[in-house]
């Protein structure tokens, strides 16, 4: 089969070597030259890639019987559009590795915390099942987690809105709905436009598959719901008649009217409301995955997080200082400040998605004492906050606002980059934005 992979970056590297392997003749382009790819392609081409840099022309569809799409090229694109109206197949990376997939898939998703839920469901998994492998979004490509592996093995992938659009015959034994709140409204038409494409992980699931999704988010609960498989909700603030919820100091699965200790609050590390919601959501995936009872808790207590997200990188004062970069819309922001009760210097700011700033003031009122605004889009949250709250000021990069927030923080204050923002206005990615201000507030050499 001819295929055509478009955008070249770690997915579209990972389907064209798949579907080398698979003897398939294969074409890729992307709107960068090779040159400036994140990925070297030259073992690609000695294996017969053809590769067209700078173009996404509509005329490389020429013979081309299946289009493999990289999440980051939209299928609004004129390349999509032609193939589609071609009757030409278009099947994201996911699908194409799902077809390839011997093993059981464990599918993530949601607005936030889908990265932590993914890694920790990941951690507990493997501490038990003899073959997980987690990516996904998360870093390692589905196409390439599925070279070797067996009907043993679990596939625990984290999925983007993205690479959710595009999906056909795929299907996950356990999916997981984590959360459904405004994102990424640079790219879709509406809500429930980007609604519909969380709610994509459960397709084709059927009575012995699993939906895991909160019982306490309203479009969560209304996909989750309409899932064929069998439901398994949570909640962080209500008792389930069926489902994983908290009582006191515990953290219970009932069903049929059974109840078992999922963990104790005491062995969550991670501080946070939103983290409690991430280690229910991963200990009931771990459980309905086949990780026995009462084994969680070793492994949830070893468990660190990840960088960028809520991450503690210094002390300066006496005031603590949290990396957290990865929050890149307001309700993310929202489920970070759950974790403090007072004395927050709040960092918000970046490239706008469409973020409704005045969102975050009921939770600025009752923590923060400044709110300090940066990047491009700081004068629409400066607008936004200011004289509604705590004094709000204004910056026009991280690092002068950084520089502030240290001026300002006292012992028992909290720094907190939280921003609501992409970060491409001023860093090459959100990694790149916390390793500068981990950085900054260190007084390391800035990467």
């Amino acid at each position: 089969m001819k295929v055509l992979v478009a955008g070249m970056g770690k997915s579209g590297f990972a389907a064209a070597g798949l579907a080398l392997e698979h003897g398939h003749a294969v074409t890729a382009c992307d709107l960068a030259t090779s040159d400036r790819l994140s990925v070297d392609l030259s073992p690609l081409l000695a294996r017969g890639l053809l590769f067209y840099g700078g173009s996404m022309s509509p005329n490389l569809l020429q013979g081309v019987e299946a289009v493999i799409l990289s999440p980051g090229v939209p299928r609004r694109s004129d390349l999509v559009r032609t193939a589609l109206q071609a009757g030409i197949p278009v099947l994201g990376e996911i699908e194409w590795a799902f077809r390839h997939a011997r093993g059981r898939v464990l599918a993530i998703t949601g607005s936030n915390g889908k990265s932590t839920t993914t890694t920790l469901a990941g951690d507990l998994m493997a501490s038990r099942l003899p073959d997980v492998r987690v990516g996904g979004n998360l870093g390692r490509p589905f196409s390439e987690m599925v070279a070797g592996d067996t009907e043993e093995t679990w596939h625990v992938l984290e999925l983007s809105s993205f690479q959710l659009e595009s999906l056909d015959t795929f299907r996950a034994s356990v999916a997981v709905l984590l959360n459904v709140t405004p994102d990424h409204q640079d790219r879709y038409d509406s809500f429930a436009d980007y609604a519909a494409a969380k709610g994509e992980v459960f397709r084709n699931q059927g009575p012995s598959d699993w939906a895991v999704f909160s019982a306490d988010d309203a479009e969560a609960a209304r996909l989750g719901g309409a899932s064929a498989a069998r439901k398994a909700p949570f909640s962080a603030g209500t008792e389930l008649e069926e489902g994983a919820f908290v009582r006191g100091e515990s953290a219970l699965w009932r069903r049929g009217g059974a109840e078992e200790v999922l963990f104790a609050r005491s062995d969550l590390p991670l501080p946070g409301l939103h983290n409690l919601e991430n280690a229910l959501a991963a200990c009931l995936a771990a459980r309905l995955a086949g990780v026995p009872e009462g084994t969680l808790a070793e492994p949830l207590r070893r468990f660190r997080g990840l960088p960028h997200r809520l991450e503690r990188v210094a002390t300066v004062k006496g005031a603590h200082v949290y990396n957290d970069s990865k929050a890149t819309n307001t309700d993310a922001v929202l489920k970070a400040l759950t974790a403090f009760e007072r004395g927050v210097i709040l960092l918000v700011g970046g490239k706008d998605k469409g973020a409704d700033f005045s969102v975050l003031l009921p939770e600025i009122r009752r923590c923060a004492k400044a709110v300090l605004c940066f990047g491009a889009a700081a004068s629409k949250a400066e607008a936004a906050l200011k004289d509604r709250g705590p004094k709000v000021e204004r910056f026009e990069s991280l690092a002068a606002a950084t520089r502030r927030a240290l001026e300002l923080a006292e012992p028992g204050d909290s720094v907190v980059l939280s921003p609501a923002c992409a970060s491409f206005d001023e860093f090459e990615n959100f990694e790149d934005r916390g390793r500068k201000f981990t950085a900054w507030v260190r007084g390391e050499e800035v990467p």
